[in-house]
């Protein structure tokens, strides 16, 4: 009996060991996996601000302002500055006369205080977002009122380590009739889709940017052709004019009048829901590009001289080629050209550049069109121009 008694509590003793030493472990391992997600925790929460002197930050602080207005198009005559410093030279004081009220409590310098004149056209609440998003990097922040009747927005930045959310500078954003941005009208013609594999190519074409491409007319790349009609993008033809020599010229000079005629009368019908027709004329045939022109005006199918087109060419390539175009593009509206049509050439990877960077003028107030949208605008500012001219 006796036995039976120590041979339980030996049993009972090494259970309560065995449990003892797991316990241990369990809490080692646990331990363990606390301090891993605690320092994985600290490490995805930590923001990274730039901690910089007064000095620095009043220097900073607006030179970053200005440099988002330009990216707006805002020009840097259209931005004010408001001295907001106290006078440096010594005032004496004066003596103090006991029967007067107390003097009232010493103003409050701003850092900066700003004035921005923005076009109609800008979006100051996206303005607004920019500014807010730069002046975090810094831990600060600011706060907007805007006006019901104007939309004129002022801003209010703090330190967001000051609880108060005191006023340290401020910006005041100003729609005015007296500003406009040096942007354009944009459309972009791709030329040569048939060169682009037909997978990429149908992606390109569903993209929602805006812009025309070339119909593709050679016979071994039909399949090119079905993609762009099927996908109902907007599409212009482009046909040659030369000589008997040319074997590749839709139109001949030596054709007679009834087969030029009634080739142009097919084309009209069989692409009728083109965009419009450019005929292409490196022969120099004047007299038989006058004639085209005027047949295919005699159908619901508008036709155009190719000098009406930008060709853009470049050596470049991939990002290097979409920037060279950018800069053509901003470098004729800075020279006053406020509507422009271009003829590209892009792969695949290059679209993609631009449909990436093409942000950059959308927000400096460029827009863009496709053929058909932009022929019709430049028709109804002809229109009212006519207008004004004639009503004096």
């Amino acid at each position: 009996m006796k036995f039976n008694i120590l041979n339980n509590t030996k049993n009972k003793l090494a259970v309560a060991g065995i449990l003892i030493i797991v316990l241990a472990v369990l809490f080692y391992f646990y331990r363990k996996n606390v301090l891993n997600n605690t320092g994985l925790q600290s490490e995805f929460s930590v923001k990274t601000v730039k901690t910089l002197s007064p000095d620095e930050l009043k220097r900073i602080l607006p030179a970053g302002i200005d440099s988002i207005a330009l990216e707006f198009g805002i020009k840097k005559e259209w931005i004010r500055e408001q001295d907001e410093e106290p006078s440096q030279e010594k005032v004496k004081k004066p003596k103090t006369d006991k029967t007067k009220k107390p003097p009232a409590p010493p103003k409050v310098f701003l850092w900066f205080s700003k004035f921005i004149y923005i076009p109609k056209d800008v979006p100051a609440a996206e303005l607004n977002l920019e500014i807010r998003n730069f002046l975090s990097e810094y831990d600060f922040d600011c706060t907007g009122n805007e006006e019901p009747k104007t939309g004129n927005l002022a801003l209010t930045i703090f330190n967001n380590k000051d609880s108060a959310k005191k006023k340290i500078a401020g910006i005041d954003i100003i729609y005015s009739d007296k500003v406009k941005r040096d942007a354009a009208d944009v459309c972009l013609i791709l030329n040569r889709v048939e060169d682009i594999p037909i997978k990429p190519l149908e992606k390109i074409l569903l993209a929602p940017e805006k812009f025309s491409v070339v119909l593709p007319d050679i016979v071994e790349k039909i399949d090119a052709q079905t993609v762009v009609l099927d996908s109902k993008r907007d599409y212009v033809l482009f046909f040659d004019i030369g000589n008997e020599d040319d074997l590749l010229a839709e139109f001949k000079s030596d054709m007679r009048d009834k087969e030029w005629k009634s080739k142009v009368r097919t084309l009209c019908y069989e692409y009728e829901k083109a965009a419009g027709v450019f005929i292409l004329n490196p022969k120099k045939i004047h007299p038989f590009e006058f004639d085209l022109l005027k047949e295919f005006s005699m159908y619901n199918l508008n036709s155009y001289k190719d000098t009406l087109l930008i060709r853009f060419v470049s050596d470049e390539k991939d990002r290097k080629k979409t920037d060279a175009l950018f800069r053509d593009i901003t470098s004729r509206a800075d020279r006053g050209a406020r509507s422009m049509i271009y003829l590209v050439t892009l792969t695949q990877e290059e679209f993609d550049f631009y449909r990436q960077d093409i942000t950059k003028l959308k927000r400096k107030g460029y827009k863009f069109y496709n053929f058909s949208e932009i022929m019709k605008k430049r028709k109804n500012t002809a229109e009212q121009e006519e207008k004004v001219v004639i009503t004096g």
